[in-house]
Formats: structure tokens, sequence, C-alpha cells
């Protein structure tokens, strides 16, 4: 149903509507009545609702720092790619660790003292080289397994041990070689071990007490003829060296000039028979110039020759049989 107006409310708006044509069209403005508009509802809801404008904004502040990762991003692999082909990472990693090095070595972290105990023969500077650390070095940047590798190539060193004392001390602990015996070879000679390793050149008169040993090989076998000499007493005592012939076998050389000749093997079973002859009669206290025991059924003994030329006419040259039943084949 439609809304019923009055008339006289109806003539009233006509009236109110013709003033103002006739005021406009004499050029004068006739402010209209304010309308009243509906008053909003639920004001405090949107007033407290954030603008849209600000949210945008903050939206694009993010998108905006993504941009700026990718492109950092970018610039630091285009100057890693460059570094690469150019050959100056080698160059900034060297830069780097040196720059931690003396920072390491300025806050007390750099070598300052070295320990060493069971050195006897190798000496300080050989030692101190093949180390290798100084003040300039960080402690915990050495390497001590290279260090034990080169203290261990060193001639007199057998085994080593290289330890870090942190802020600034290396625990140094050697085991040496020990002297077994002088060897010449060439007209030049050494000490050696009982390995045969030549520890140093060394002069004769400077090891006295060392057994004196003689030409190719000598040094290496040495210590398996030593041993066997071991149970025939007065004869290592009486030797004043022993030569390695052809590397193959020894002739002892007696303080008294007699030479013992040895066979290639069987050392022991020869060295046996040698000693019952000598209990027997005496062999090495004779006027001779050699034993020979290359034979194993047979000893022959060579006479100097001043005895050899004597009046009766005696033979130079005299066999004595041994208790051995083996049939050796000559040897030279």
């Amino acid at each position: 149903m439609r809304p019923v107006i009055p008339v006289k409310g109806i003539a009233s708006a006509r009236r109110s509507r013709g003033a103002q044509e006739a005021l406009l069209a004499r050029g004068i403005a006739a402010p209209r009545k304010s309308v009243r508009l509906p008053a909003i509802v639920r004001t405090r809801a949107l007033i407290s609702r954030s603008p849209r404008a600000i949210r945008l904004g903050r939206i694009g502040l993010h998108a905006r720092g993504k941009w700026l990762a990718i492109s950092a991003a970018f610039l630091a692999s285009a100057l890693i790619y460059g570094a690469v082909i150019g050959g100056q990472t080698a160059r900034a990693y060297d830069a780097l660790t040196g720059g931690l090095n003396r920072l390491a070595v300025a806050a007390g972290f750099g070598v300052q003292r070295i320990t060493v105990s069971g050195r006897m023969h190798a000496t300080d500077a050989a030692i101190a080289a093949a180390i290798g650390a100084g003040p300039d070095t960080m402690m915990l940047g050495f390497d001590t397994a290279a260090a034990k590798a080169r203290l261990e190539a060193l001639p007199w060193i057998r085994h080593a041990q290289v330890m870090r004392l942190l802020p600034s001390t290396l625990q140094v602990v050697v085991d040496e070689r020990s002297p077994y015996a002088i060897w010449q070879s060439k007209g030049q000679t050494y000490v050696v071990d009982a390995e045969g390793v030549v520890l140093a050149p060394a002069l004769r008169e400077a090891y006295p007490s060392l057994p004196f040993v003689v030409g190719e090989g000598a040094a290496k076998h040495a210590a398996e003829l030593f041993e066997e000499l071991a149970s025939h007493d007065g004869l290592e005592q009486n030797m004043i060296a022993a030569i390695r012939v052809g590397d193959r076998r020894w002739t002892l050389k007696l303080s008294s000039g007699v030479e013992i000749m040895l066979p290639d093997d069987n050392i022991g079973e020869a060295l046996a028979s040698l000693n019952r002859l000598e209990r027997e009669r005496n062999v090495l206290k004779r006027d001779i110039a050699a034993v020979d025991l290359r034979l194993l059924d047979r000893v022959t003994v060579r006479l100097r020759e001043a005895s050899a030329a004597n009046p009766q006419g005696a033979p130079a040259q005299a066999e004595v049989p041994t208790a051995s039943t083996k049939t050796g084949k000559g040897k030279t």
C-alpha cells in the first residue's frame, strides 16, 4: 500500500520550488535545505579496521626485501664465479687463513716451546728442522702426523710421537736406533744399527767398542754373523774385522793376523769344528796364516810364508779332517 501524502503538504512544496526557481532566474542563489542522511550504523567497527592502504604498504616492503636478497645472492655468486675463473680463490683462502693464524698467535696460541725426550744422538738442529714449527706457527693448525713422519725419516730416529700441549707447547718423544757396528764401504766408514741402517758417517776410533765390518752387504748381515759368534768364547774378542766376500760369506781377521774363512752357510757347524781343533791342537796359537772352514768335512790350514820355507820341507798346507760326515763342494 502506498503512503498517503497530504494535499496541503503538496501545495507547500510546489510554492517553495517556485520561489527557488524565481530566485535562480534572477541570478540569486537560494540555498537548499539540508537533507539529513540516514545514520550509519556500526561506525566503531568500521573505524577500528586497518586502512587498506596501510595493509598494501606492508606487503610492498616484504616483496622489496625478497628482491634485495635475490639481488645480493646473484651478486655474490657472480663474484665467486669470477674469482674461480680468474684463479683468485687460492689467494683469498690463503689471505683468510693467514689472518686467522695471526689472530690465534697474537692470542697466545703460537708455538713458544718444544720439549724433546729420548734423544741421544740426533742433533737438536735436525729435530727442529723436521718438526718445522716456530713462534709464528698456530698450535691448533699444526699437523702432528706430518711432523711425526718427518722425524721418523731421520736416520737416528726409529719412532716418534708429537703432542700438542695447549696453549703453546709441543712435546716430542723419540725412540732412537742403537749403534751396532762400524761399516766400511768404498773407503768410507759409517755407524749402522742391527738392521744395517746407516745412521751417520763415523770414524772407527769414535766407536772403539763396536765391531768393524767391511764390504758390500756387510752392514745388512752383520747381526747374523755376530749372533753365531756369541757362543764361541775368545773368537769375537780377538777379531779386528769381519770381511764380507762377494756378499756371500765372511772372512774373519784376527788380531794375530790369522784369517778364518767361513762357508756360505752352516757357519755354526764350521765354528764348532774350529773350536774342537783349538782345544785339541791349539791351531790358532801356531804360526799359521789362515784357517779354511769352507768345506764341512775338513779344515785346511795355510802356514805363513816364513814357516813354509823350513829346511825340513814341511808342506805349506795341512788338512785336518773334522767330525763332519757331510761332503762340501769347493767354494771360493
